[in-house]
């Protein structure tokens, strides 16, 4: 029997049947230690966002067929439709998780702050916050673990969680925008930009073309790759194929699926046009790149 199989997604449901969660309420979920967090394992699709905090020591995961070291001071964003596989925790590691659905989010936070913030630094999951911030945010955790324990089944136990939640959010807002505020047109290219990698990250099956993603944000091609040029230092054609082929190689290691189911499910017209896609980006063909990515520990 094959090791392998269908790619699981962990959503809020699936961090609520962690008997040991130090809270669970409908859309949150806060986990704290070593035990716990191993729980969070790959290889999965994110369907919810994910902050780590880490407060002693430091531990290493794969997002998005990166490898990703976070250290003491530091948070991890996992994004919606992220990827996550193998993770190492290193001996003194301490730190707490939160689990959080969008409507939490937008909930916590008006005007989407977090979120918007998350797509902005994309490429940036870690967050490398000062000294004084990481003090808040380990009173916080500390505030947040006590308070989780002792407001379960108080009539407004949930209210004084999402207080702290709202301003262990707040904290990282302020680190984030510490270090970038844009002007107006440079907010107007922010909002296209987002909303283009909304859009792309949000489309389990995601489309080649720029011009399917340019026709849902009311632009012209030309003018969305531009301005993903100008935020980012990448074009829109860019963006795409870096998501399609992370897609691909995340399949080619965890999936069960055949060379041929994958072409399919990502809507490629034939096999053969897949191989070639996979060869010329990638360097080796389909059965290639999969023995190779499951060799590689």
């Amino acid at each position: 029997m094959s090791q392998y199989g269908e790619i699981k997604c962990l959503d809020i449901s699936t961090f609520k049947q962690v008997s040991s969660a130090l809270y669970k309420d409908e859309g949150i979920v806060v986990l704290s230690g070593e035990k716990e967090l191993r729980l969070i394992s790959g290889p999965a699709r994110v369907d919810v966002l994910i902050l780590f905090v880490c407060t002693e020591g430091k531990f290493q995961i794969n997002v998005n067929m990166s490898t990703i070291v976070v250290a003491e001071g530091d948070a991890l964003l996992c994004k919606p439709n992220d990827l996550i596989d193998e993770s190492v925790f290193f001996p003194g590691f301490q730190g707490y998780v939160l689990c959080l659905s969008p409507q939490i989010i937008r909930e916590c936070v008006p005007g989407d702050g977090i979120w918007k913030q998350a797509f902005r630094h994309r490429d940036k999951s870690v967050v490398q916050v000062s000294p004084e911030a990481f003090k808040a945010l380990k009173l916080y955790g500390e505030l947040l673990c006590l308070k989780t324990r002792a407001e379960r089944r108080r009539p407004r136990g949930r209210e004084a969680v999402l207080s702290i939640i709202r301003s262990l959010q707040c904290e990282l807002l302020d680190e984030l925008d510490d270090r970038y505020s844009p002007d107006d047109e440079q907010r107007q290219r922010d909002v296209l930009f987002r909303n283009f990698i909304d859009l792309l990250v949000g489309c389990k099956v995601k489309p080649r073309a720029v011009s399917w993603y340019s026709e849902r944000l009311f632009v012209t091609s030309k003018h969305l790759s531009t301005m993903c040029k100008l935020v980012s230092g990448r074009t829109a054609g860019d963006w795409i194929k870096e998501y399609v082929l992370m897609d691909i190689r995340f399949q080619l290691k965890y999936s069960d699926k055949s060379i041929k189911e994958i072409s399919e499910m990502m809507n490629f017209p034939n096999l053969s046009f897949f191989a070639k896609y996979v060869r010329i980006n990638l360097g080796a063909s389909p059965t290639e790149l999969r023995k190779k990515l499951r060799e590689r520990k």
